[in-house]
């Protein structure tokens, strides 16, 4: 075997050498993906937990909650604003689950939580008022009306809701 057979060989062989090493790099990137969505779905159920536990822990914040949730026209001014920054919140984390597919295709728990999240009158005004403008924002102003959007899937959940209470 002469110089130019070696070197030649040689070559190959990192060549292959190389490839490995970038398919290794490949596949513990796409781990790396994984695990970091997998902390950002922990990190966003761990937001809305605290949430829930502020919500109730504080008795002015959850009367509030209450009190929007109700009776959607007694709210003053500032009761207004924090009331809609609370609903903002729970509308951002159920679309960072969804985006996430948290629950994978199956979608019950979601419309679960849309069912209490719209289930009083003064919820479902937030939703009329600013609620949709914020699910288009977040889908891109994407909506298929047959796609499995969160945007479609609150919807239904929302007329379903008004036919019963009107």
């Amino acid at each position: 075997m002469d110089w130019d057979q070696l070197a030649t060989v040689a070559q190959l062989i990192t060549g292959a050498a190389t490839l490995a090493v970038a398919v290794f790099l490949w596949n513990q990137l796409k781990v790396q993906h994984r695990d970091s969505e997998r902390e950002f779905a922990f990190a966003n159920e761990n937001r809305q937990q605290n949430l829930n536990i502020a919500l109730f822990a504080d008795e002015p914040t959850g009367k509030l909650l209450w009190k929007g949730s109700t009776d959607w026209d007694a709210l003053s001014p500032d009761e207004h604003f924090r009331y809609r920054y609370l609903l903002t919140q729970r509308y951002v984390n159920s679309w960072n689950a969804w985006r996430l597919r948290r629950d994978g295709e199956n979608v019950n728990r979601f419309r679960g939580q849309w069912e209490l999240l719209l289930e009083h009158p003064g919820q479902r005004r937030f939703h009329e008022e600013h609620g949709r403008d914020l699910l288009r924002l977040a889908e891109g102003f994407k909506l298929d009306p047959n796609s499995k959007s969160l945007f479609n899937l609150i919807e239904e959940v929302y007329e379903e809701l008004e036919s019963r209470a009107a």
